[in-house]
């Protein structure tokens, strides 16, 4: 068990195995900071709902920055739903590292809010991926966001 886990530029996926133990450990404060995004930048396509953003995916930095937000707002969704008020919030100035979000999460919300699910289920559906986080979590999350 841990009551706080702290995961510091975790490379892609490291960063959801990270919150995954996390979770599973009940870790009363989480404080995740993201490094490279590349499961979801090599996934995401301009198809179904996405085509919308054709623009901003066909370039390369564009894309990869989208990936990074998109990402981000899975995982701050998914500890959301399992119970975590979760904020990503600028830790320190963009001129130290452009790597400078951070996922605070603390334990003590309701699990399995409706609107969060639906969101989570909008937003993998909209862009046609399954984060890698979803996996990490198993049925902890799946339980909730089947789809």
């Amino acid at each position: 068990t841990a009551d706080v886990v702290l995961a510091l530029h975790a490379c892609d996926t490291a960063t959801d195995d990270a919150l995954a133990q996390a979770v599973r450990s009940g870790a009363k404060l989480i404080l995740s900071v993201p490094c490279c995004h590349h499961h979801l930048n090599a996934a995401i396509r301009p198809e179904g709902p996405a085509a919308i953003l054709r623009p901003l995916l066909r370039h390369g930095i564009l894309k990869q920055r989208t990936a990074d937000i998109v990402t981000d707002a899975f995982r701050a969704l998914a500890l959301r739903i399992l119970g975590y008020r979760t904020d990503v919030i600028e830790f320190i100035s963009p001129e130290h590292t452009a790597r400078n979000l951070m996922i605070r999460a603390i334990a003590g919300s309701p699990v399995g809010e409706a609107a969060f699910v639906t969101e989570w289920r909008e937003l993998r559906q909209f862009w046609n991926v399954e984060p890698y986080l979803e996996r990490a979590l198993g049925g902890t999350l799946t339980r909730w966001v089947q789809v």
